[in-house]
């Protein structure tokens, strides 16, 4: 009797510990989803909590999983029944195993997606009971169990992420840069940021800031364009988006510092994409004889894209400030209005061009479709 009490109080007290759970036990429990359930409403076209009572019927289930703050541990998903599938994203993975783990590395999750969440569907069996999902942390064999004393644990609030503060502090610098340029080069600036000058397709005038497209002043409004568009990226990069690969030579981290260098290094970048666009023209343009529109083209160039850029950065910056959802697919929605600002500027280019000087529409046709459309077309698709 004495024996079999120690060996019970021996086992109570081992899994007082932590909670096991996965193949054979090897994972120590993180998280239980059993109350995180959610199913799709079709009425309220939104995802609503699991209630029995209500959603016995449904056979699709899902969950909304952190995946960013819960980098090293794994998802452990079970099923009892046969015919149940793992949905990521509303895209298929694979069908899940009668009565076998899952294992989902997180980390691996997180390079394949680069959001900071996921949701996760189990579709199949009905009931809900059928189907497991946990947070675990894998043990190793020569780890010991670290038992915390309650009284040691103490709720801190968790550090709010730099990307604000940071983002605060590159507005503030714009706006400064921006303050400069409209004190300093009044008619330049209010040209630039002249919609209904943009719009106008009559200009035959060379003035100042057409006929010198790398001068000073307007090498000054190209540097602010190339701040806006950074600024814009590192907006983006903040919700998992990286454009164009960025990450590849970005530095790692989330502190000032780090953001401040990565800032730089993409406004470094766009600043010799924008330098090297007007030589890019001016080729292409001694190879069509249309050498006389290449300035004017630029000029056209860089004030569309100082306009929409600046509008479109202090919208999303709203956004992030003030409403930005963590589980909205903003990649969907980000380049509708990029593409049709490229449309609309490719037929404000056109029209400028064609009634500038008289030229062929054939030739001005196969002229913009080099110098705007492809590079557009090319673009897009390693944006993405």
């Amino acid at each position: 009797m004495k024996k079999g009490l120690y060996i019970l109080f021996l086992l109570i007290s081992f899994n007082s510990f932590a909670g096991t759970v996965g193949p054979n036990g090897g994972y120590y429990l993180v998280h239980d989803y059993h109350d995180d359930w959610q199913v799709y409403n079709d009425r309220h076209k939104a995802y609503i909590p699991y209630i029995a009572e209500q959603h016995l019927n449904y056979p699709s289930h899902t969950v909304f999983c952190d995946i960013e703050s819960n980098r090293g541990y794994n998802l452990l998903i079970h099923a009892q029944k046969e015919d149940n599938f793992l949905f990521i994203n509303g895209s298929l993975r694979q069908k899940i195993p009668v009565n076998q783990w899952l294992v989902l590395n997180i980390d691996s999750l997180y390079k394949v997606y680069e959001q900071p969440q996921i949701y996760i569907t189990l579709y199949g069996s009905p009931n809900i009971d059928d189907k497991k999902m946990y947070l675990g942390y894998k043990r190793q064999l020569n780890q010991k169990t670290i038992v915390l004393d309650q009284s040691t644990i103490k709720a801190q609030p968790r550090t709010p992420t730099p990307y604000k503060n940071y983002f605060v502090l590159v507005s503030v610098f714009i706006l400064v840069i921006f303050t400069y340029l409209s004190n300093s080069y009044v008619r330049a600036f209010e040209r630039y940021y002249n919609i209904r000058d943009l719009f106008n397709t009559l200009l035959r005038d060379q003035t100042f800031l057409i006929s010198k497209p790398l001068s000073r002043m307007n090498i000054m409004f190209i540097v602010m364009l190339a701040m806006i568009i950074s600024f814009l990226c590192m907006l983006l990069q903040s919700k998992g988006i990286y454009l164009f690969g960025a990450r590849a030579f970005l530095q790692e981290g989330e502190t000032l510092g780090v953001l401040a260098s990565n800032y730089f290094r993409i406004c470094l970048a766009v600043f010799m994409a924008l330098i090297f666009k007007y030589f890019f023209i001016s080729l292409i343009g001694q190879l069509f004889n249309l050498e006389k529109v290449v300035d004017l083209h630029y000029f056209k160039i860089i004030q569309s894209s100082i306009i929409f850029f600046t509008f479109f950065s202090l919208a999303l910056l709203i956004l992030f400030l003030e409403y930005f959802p963590i589980d909205l697919d903003w990649a969907s929605y980000l380049f509708t209005p990029v593409i049709l600002f490229y449309l609309i500027r490719f037929l404000i280019l056109y029209f400028t061009i064609n009634r500038s000087i008289p030229i062929q529409s054939l030739y001005l046709i196969s002229y913009l479709c080099i110098v705007e459309l492809l590079p557009i077309i090319l673009g897009i698709r390693f944006a993405i």
